[in-house]
This record gives C-alpha cells, structure tokens and sequence, in this order.
C-alpha cells in the first residue's frame, strides 16, 4: 500500500483538547507522522490537501445494540461507517434470546468480517430476568459465557440488566459474572434506580457502567463510586450537560448510541449524539473525546482513539466541529467507498416463530367481560418509554374499550396457537387499526397493539406468514416489514428497512399517535426490566418489583 501524506489539515487532537494545522502520513493502515505547520516532502506518495477541513478520530460507541437497527452487522457497517462510526461495543442481547449462544456466535462472525470494528459483549441477562415473568425463548448459562469469552474481540459481558438479581445474589447470575472477572471482561451495567447502599453492591459485583436515564444527582453518585458514566440521548438535557461541565476530570462519562432505529440510523449515529451534546453545552473537543479517546481507553482499545503515530489511520473529515456531518471517511487509510464488505451467512439459524392456530378471541381482553369494569391500565407520555399503572372504570364491548385504550396483546412465539396476555394501554392515541412486531425486547415474543379485533387478527397472520417482522394494518393500508433472521433482523440495507419503517410510522401518526418515537416505544412495551409497568405473555409486570399484575 503506497504511504499517503494528507496535507492542510486541522487535526482534532483529542488528548490535549486542541486544534492544530498540520499533517500526517499513513503507511499501512497506521498514522506515521502527525505534525504540525507545513509537509515538505520529495518521497513518492500519494498527496492528498484537505484544504483546512478538521479531521476527528473515528468514533467509538461503547455500548449499543446492532439488531434495534434490525439489520446485520454487516448492513449496518455500511450505514453507521458513513457517520464517522469507526468501532462499536455492541451487544447481542435481542438475537441472544431468540437463538442462545448460536446467536451470538452469528453476530460475532459477521461483524468480525466487517471493516468497521465490531467489540462483542456476551448478554447476561438471557432471559432478561431470573423470576417468572414472562415466557423466555432461549437462555444464556454460565458455560455459554466461559465458551464465548475466548472468540475473537469478546471483551465484555452484556449489561446486567437482572440488577435485583445482583442485589438478591441469584446463583446463576453471580455465577455468569463470575466466569466473565475470570476471564477478565468488562462487565457492563444497567441499574436505572439504584442508589445508596444497593448501588454499592450493584458495583461491588464487578460492574463498571451504566447508560440508562440520568439526572445530575445520579451522575455524581455513580462517579463517586467508580462507575464509568454512558449518556445517551435521552439523557442529553441541558442540566445534565452543566452539571457534566463541571467535573473536573471527565475522563470516565463516554457518550453512547444504545438503541438506534434504521430511520434514523440513515441520518446519523454517534456523530449525531456529539453534535447533539455541543447544542446543548457540551464543550467541543470534550464531547469528541468522550466518543474517541474515552471508550478506547475504557474498552483497552491502545490501537484507536485519538490521531497519533503508531494507531489505526481510520478517521474522518468535517467541515464544522459543531456540526459533525461526514465529508470523507477513511478506514485504516482507505476511502469508505473502496472498502468490501461481506455479507451475513445465516442460512444455518432455524426457523423460532412456532404460532400457526389463530382464533378472533385470543386478542380480547384477558379475563374481563362486557360492561363497566375497574381494571389495571398501563399509562404513558409521548416524550419516552417510562410507564405507569391507574385502576379506572373501562367500558368493555366485544374484548375492547371505549376511549383512548388500545389492546396491547403479547403472545409466546414457541407456541402453535395464539397463547398469551392482553391488557390495556392508556394515551397511546391510535384511532385505527393495528400494529403487530416480532421484535420486542427482549424476549421477542409477538406483540400486538391495536383498536380493531378484526385489524390485529389480520395483521398477525400476515406476520406469521412471512415469519416475522412488522405490521400494520388499518382495513385499507397494509404496510409490512420482514425480518427474516430469527424476525429480529434483515439482510437488506438499512435505507430499504429505513423506509418500510418510516411508511409504517406515518400511518401510526395518520391514525393519531404522537409519542415521539412510537416504533421504539412499541419495541420496549414487553421489555419486564423497563420502569415502571410493562406487558408480558403472563400479565402486566411491576418491574421495579417483578411481580406479575392481573388486569383487576
């Protein structure tokens, strides 16, 4: 490979916070000289000017999920590369419960035959929670853990979501972390609520992180006591990024996508979060360094991270630092548009959706009959996935409720006939029609939401038919989405995917829903570790408690 020299650069140095004009050469693959003023050279290179555009390390996300962009890694190596994204710490949770460690073996052959860097966390919370609170699809043990920590780029296991388990020292899972401190992995949190003495022994455990909604009381506590601090989106307020602003050492709060949908995965992805955080206060340079030089030193990535002789030449160009939209993107030198990349071998992963009988009252209200009744119903905002839970008189007609109450169904996907829960979801504002997905975190058993028994019934079968997936259904429009891999996951590109779902987002906003994002919120509606009040196949969850509710 001929050493390429890159000239009339301004090179964003992460370390020091500062910005110089220099140069830099890379020669096979690697940074060789990063310096500054001008490049005198008479050695035969390839000469490339950036005329005075920045150049930013790429970026390293250091916790997200691939498969809530319902695509491969290698379909999304193609899109998240053309935002600057560089590496990822992701973790295969979603495919884990439907196909075990098989899943997460597919995940990581696949991704390790990508040009963009994928870092694999083995999930250990498959089932998502040891108590019986819904029906689980597949399971992570122990032995599954010592098996996976030794392939290649496994680096971590997966959020601890079970924190009451850690608190409560379940056997098995105190045993999976076990293996993963033998075998010197990272090991990542979740612990939405946890303070105090709880908290402490959440981290006594051997967790290092947490990336879940934050508020500058809960930011300082976690710093005190160790804990590497991922702020996602939702946690991008203006208080959180003042209070950030100031410590002063920010060295251990790293900035993460977590969960990014194809929609707008086609607009942006880290950089979108960098870009996001400067808006509302974060300083620049801190920001950028919060997603390069930050994770690589969290992950031990010595390879990547900042623009420095010695380290991967994989970087990007822009021409606001503010703004962080990706002109040109070069991986270990190479221009993003002759990278290769494969595509996904999944022929071997069988068929998991088992559901073949469909009857019209599977859909109904569990256990309520016609007439005024009081019941258990799960509220919402339209801002994001929290949940709560009133008990108000409904009127009940034919297994549905007038007012502003959709049916939520969850069925179990093992099953041959329609086998589940249905109870009632408040605020949601669908006047018509219905929404049925696979992909429901994190078990991905079928839910269906919907204000027409006729409207969910159709909309299931043709979900089954095409073995999983999305759909919508409204008697006129029928608006489908396959995920043929496990229905969690496509081969197709994510602008493919990005448009189906758009189309099936617009319906949901024609027929009057206005949560801000209604597929997320959806996908997170069976989620049993979500604050506060969750669906499952077995009844609505109190999961800060995980007790199972009826709907009386």
């Amino acid at each position: 490979m001929q050493r390429k020299i890159f000239k009339n650069a301004l090179i964003v140095d992460v370390i020091r916070q500062v910005i110089f004009k220099g140069w830099f050469s890379v020669n096979q693959g690697r940074f060789e000289f990063v310096e500054e003023g001008e490049v005198t050279t008479n050695e035969p290179c390839q000469l490339i000017d950036l005329k005075e555009k920045y150049v930013v390390p790429g970026f390293i996300d250091a916790h997200m999920h691939v498969e809530s962009s319902l695509v491969t890694c290698s379909s999304f190596a193609k899109a998240a590369l053309k935002h600057g994204t560089a590496a990822v710490l992701h973790d295969p949770h979603e495919i884990a419960n439907v196909f075990g460690a098989d899943g997460v073996k597919f995940m990581i052959q696949d991704g390790n035959n990508q040009p963009l860097r994928f870092y694999c966390a083995i999930p250990s919370c498959v089932p998502v929670t040891r108590k019986k609170l819904e029906t689980a699809n597949s399971s992570i043990d122990p032995v599954d853990v010592e098996e996976l920590s030794k392939l290649d780029r496994v680096i971590a296991l997966g959020e601890v979501m079970d924190y009451l388990g850690v608190i409560e020292e379940n056997e098995k899972l105190m045993k999976i972390i076990e293996v993963a401190r033998k075998n010197k992995l990272l090991i990542e949190g979740h612990s939405p609520t946890l303070r105090g003495e709880k908290l402490s022994k959440y981290i006594a455990a051997g967790i290092g992180s947490d990336h879940t909604l934050t508020n500058p009381d809960k930011i300082n506590e976690q710093l005190s006591k160790g804990m590497h601090v991922m702020i996602q989106e939702k946690s991008l307020s203006e208080e959180n990024i003042k209070s950030i602003m100031n410590f002063p050492d920010r060295s251990r709060i790293l900035l993460v996508t977590d969960d990014v949908i194809p929609t707008r995965l086609v607009k942006g992805h880290l950089n979108k979060i960098v870009s996001l955080a400067i808006k509302n206060g974060w300083k620049p340079l801190d920001a950028i360094a919060s997603a390069t030089i930050r994770p690589a030193t969290y992950m031990k990535i010595s390879d990547m991270g900042s623009i420095s002789p010695g380290k991967i030449a994989t970087f990007f160009t822009t021409k606001d630092i503010t703004e962080l939209s990706v002109e040109n993107f070069y991986c270990e030198g190479t221009e993003l548009s002759e990278l290769v990349f494969k595509p996904a071998q999944f022929s071997n992963l069988p068929e998991t959706i088992k559901i073949k009988n469909i009857t019209t009252d599977a859909f109904k209200l569990t256990n309520v009959k016609d007439g005024k009744r009081k019941l258990n119903v799960v509220t919402m905002n339209q801002f994001n996935t929290l949940t709560g839970l009133i008990n108000e008189t409904v009127s009940v007609r034919d297994g549905i409720a007038d007012g502003d109450y959709v049916n939520v169904c969850v069925f179990r996907r093992r099953e041959e006939s329609l086998k589940g829960h249905v109870g009632l979801l408040k605020g949601f504002g669908l006047t018509k029609g219905a929404i049925v997905s696979s992909f429901a975190h994190d078990s991905h058993n079928i839910v269906a939401v919907g204000k027409s028994i006729d409207h969910l019934k159709k909309a299931t079968e043709e979900l089954l038919d095409m073995k999983g997936g999305m759909v919508f259904f409204d008697g006129e429009n029928l608006l489908k989405l396959p995920l043929e891999i496990g229905g969690v996951i496509t081969s197709n590109e994510v602008e493919k995917v990005a448009g189906k779902l758009d189309d099936i987002e617009k319906s949901l906003r024609k027929n009057g829903v206005k949560h801000k994002n209604p597929i997320l919120f959806l996908t997170i509606l069976a989620l049993t570790v979500s604050p506060e009040f969750k669906f499952s196949d077995l009844g609505i969850v109190d999961t800060e408690n995980s007790l199972l509710m009826g709907n009386q």
